[in-house]
């Protein structure tokens, strides 16, 4: 594994949201880097990732909804961890206007429960905030927005993200208070694609589903633009910020992790690009609906903080990340998904198994 990883080795990390797609990635990341990993979320959805991988490793996996405060107050007074990476949200924007109240309660007081409860009973040494690149005030201009530009939101989901983002700023000034230090950032990353993803209302999952029924698929919005990148990107910023945490290094309370300009393509191209590598694909059906809840039309990150102070880089380009999501798919139907996933993480960690 990657030399950073070896610092995860030994260490005792909590995963919340460890049932969701991004979660489930990141907890077996850090099983195979010798990690303890501990899972604190909402029960896993049927066929998701979570649940069609079988056994990640976990030493822990405890079900709990983040908005009941006194539930996550008594996990934490009886946990304590080296770190902690919070996932666990409500990560839909269509489903935000169906759930506006849930996903401000989840986003928004879920991350309020958690971070106050690793704080008061200092649970942890350090905390990984995931919100999203939806948390700026989108005006759609054509350079990505860098970590110091406004924060704001016309969906609910995006404003719940946001409102995220002061949650976790309130909560580093209480940290620094704490006689304990616990450092609190966040990261921030958007539309991540990869093996095993199976929301509702996102373009690969929605393909994918096409390709097995032998139909088109929808396109809402063909030629909105978002930063497209493959999951193991993203968590791989996380992780380097850990790693740095851990290290004792001071790092900035937020950091972007974003794709490169090359993968600055449209969904319709972006589609396209999925059925030129699915064998039998019915392609695709542009169905525009004028009615349909707001969705931005570009939205573009810059990463130049994260690569200049972590020395991160973004390592596939759009067509690329659909390639390796694609081959999850087709090596999971032949093997299994924990097997496929394993394969890709080693293969982007360069590591012998």
């Amino acid at each position: 594994m990657a030399n950073f990883l070896k610092d995860y080795s030994g260490k005792k990390i909590l995963v919340t949201g460890h049932t969701g797609f991004k979660g489930a990635w990141l907890s077996r990341i850090l099983v195979l880097a010798g990690a303890d990993v501990f899972g604190l979320a909402l029960e896993a959805e049927t066929n998701s990732l979570f649940d069609v991988a079988g056994d990640l490793g976990l030493k822990e996996s405890t079900i709990l909804d983040i908005r009941d405060c006194n539930a996550v107050e008594n996990y934490f007074s009886t946990h304590q961890f080296d770190g902690i990476f919070h996932l666990a949200a409500q990560p839909l924007v269509r489903r935000s206007y169906k759930e506006p109240i849930e996903t401000f309660d989840t986003n928004v007081m879920g991350t309020a429960h958690v971070l106050n409860a690793a704080v008061s009973n200092k649970a942890t040494h350090w905390v990984v905030a995931i919100t999203t690149d939806k948390v700026y005030r989108n005006v759609e201009k054509l350079g990505g927005y860098s970590e110091d530009e406004p924060l704001g939101g016309k969906d609910p989901y995006s404003a719940s993200k946001a409102a995220t983002e002061m949650v976790v700023s309130a909560w580093q000034t209480i940290a620094s208070h704490s006689d304990e230090k616990i450092s609190i950032c966040s990261a921030r990353a958007g539309n991540v694609i990869g093996g095993g993803d199976t929301a509702e209302d996102r373009l690969i999952p929605d393909l994918i589903r096409g390709f097995h029924a032998g139909e088109k698929t929808i396109i809402r919005n063909p030629e909105s633009i978002r930063p497209w990148q493959h999951v193991l990107d993203p968590l791989n910023g996380y992780l380097t910020m850990g790693s740095a945490l851990m290290a004792g290094r001071e790092i900035a309370p937020a950091y972007n992790f974003g794709p490169g300009e090359e993968s600055k393509l449209t969904v319709e191209e972006m589609a396209n690009s999925a059925c030129t590598q699915w064998e039998g694909s019915k392609g695709i059906d542009i169905q525009i609906d004028l009615s349909s809840p707001h969705e931005a039309g570009l939205l573009w990150l810059s990463s130049e903080l994260a690569t200049k102070e972590l020395g991160w880089q973004n390592r596939f380009e759009a067509h690329e990340a659909i390639r390796w999501t694609i081959d999850w798919e087709k090596e999971s139907m032949q093997s299994s998904p924990l097997a496929a996933l394993d394969r890709q993480i080693f293969e982007f960690y360069g590591a012998q198994r």
